[in-house]
This record gives C-alpha cells, sequence and structure tokens, in this order.
C-alpha cells in the first residue's frame, strides 16, 4: 500500500494521476506535469518525456521551493519549453524523499498564477500523490535492480559451470579455464555467462 493507494506500481501511478487531475481542475490548471528529480537530472514522469540534464541553478529552482512561478523567472520558461507547452506560469509543489524530489507541476495560460502558494484544500491529497508516486518510481526501481541481480548470479552459476566442463575435459586448472572462457568471450565478442551457456549445451549433445 502506497501513501494510501494500492496495487502495482503502474497501477498506483493510475491512481494518483486521477487525484492530481481531479486537483488540476480544481485549480484551473490548463496542464499537468509530475517530475522526480535526482542528482542534476530529472524525468517526467507524466506526461512520460526522456530525462533532461538540470543546471544548478534550475534544479535548485525546480526543488528548492515550492509555490508561484511567473512567466518571467527563468524556470518558467525552461518549463513550458521542456515539459509543459501551453502554460506560461506554474505553481510547484516539491515533496522530497531520500535523494529524490517528486515535483507536482501545475501550469497555467495567465502570466501569473491564481495561487501564490498549493491551496490547504488540495495540499493534502497532492502530498500523497507525491509519495505515491515516488514510492511506485522506487519499487520499480528495486525491481529493475533486483532482475539485474538474478541475471548476473544465474550468469556467474554457468560460468562456473562451463569452468568444471574445460576442467575435467582439458585437465585444466579452474584459473585457467576462466582464462579461457575469457579469451574466447573477447574474440568471439560475445558475453561470458553465453558463451558458458553455449559451452554447457554442446557439452550435453556430443
Amino acid at each position: 500500500m502506497l501513501g494510501g493507494f494500492e496495487g502495482e506500481p503502474q497501477e498506483v501511478l493510475e491512481k494518483t494521476l486521477a487525484v492530481l487531475e481531479r486537483a488540476s481542475v480544481e485549480l484551473g490548471a490548463a496542464v499537468l506535469a509530475v517530475l522526480v528529480a535526482e542528482d542534476s537530472f530529472v524525468e517526467m514522469v507524466y506526461p512520460p518525456a526522456p530525462p533532461i540534464m538540470l543546471t544548478a541553478e534550475l534544479q535548485q529552482a525546480l526543488t528548492g521551493r515550492s509555490g508561484a512561478i511567473s512567466a518571467e523567472h527563468p524556470l518558467a520558461a525552461f518549463l513550458a519549453s521542456n515539459l509543459a507547452s501551453g502554460a506560461r506560469s506554474f505553481l510547484l509543489f516539491p515533496w522530497s524523499v531520500k535523494r529524490r524530489v517528486v515535483v507536482i507541476v501545475f501550469g497555467f495560460a495567465e502570466c501569473r498564477p491564481p495561487y501564490s502558494l498549493v491551496p490547504v484544500y488540495v495540499a493534502e491529497s497532492i502530498e500523497l500523490a507525491a509519495l505515491a508516486s515516488w514510492s511506485a518510481k522506487e519499487i520499480a526501481r528495486l525491481r529493475a535492480e533486483l532482475r539485474a541481480v538474478n541475471c548476473q548470479f544465474a550468469g556467474r552459476k554457468l560460468i562456473e559451470r562451463a569452468k568444471g566442463i574445460l576442467q575435467t575435459q582439458h585437465g585444466m586448472s579452474e584459473q585457467e579455464a576462466y582464462e579461457l572462457l575469457r579469451k574466447m568471450s573477447r574474440q568471439r565478442r560475445v558475453a561470458m555467462a553465453k558463451l558458458a551457456e553455449d559451452l554447457i549445451g554442446a557439452a550435453r549433445c556430443p
């Protein structure tokens, strides 16, 4: 359960966006965007877009303040051109956790947003939505890392089995078998795990 929302990360994001869309309508915003900033990069979660690199000044302006951004502010030009075309001024709601900052962005057609801060009556639901966005993003990241670790572990197991085959068939030491696998991997330009898998398959079907 993430920030009051249940389900898989994608489902959580969809429920989160429904809450934010309602808040956007209540505020009279023309544009809604959800950003996740980390280090010098910002990723647009909604609508989805590739990560953008930020200058230190823009990063501070985006993640370090909550409230209105009028059309003449440098951040407004950045947001309008990169994230939210159709808007001239913005209302930001950043929510920090660990090394990431989730920024809810409401864009307005006027030169100045109608609010100086996010109104109290929508702030609580926006905070829950920010928490859910971060949580879903974090779960997706952890799952991707887990898949990568599992793949690495499976690859190592294959390499160990292939080394054993080479040691048995050619009377090599463990180090010699490893060096041969590494050399063949470079020569054939294939990953050692794939080479090991092919060697194991060949050993099963002489």
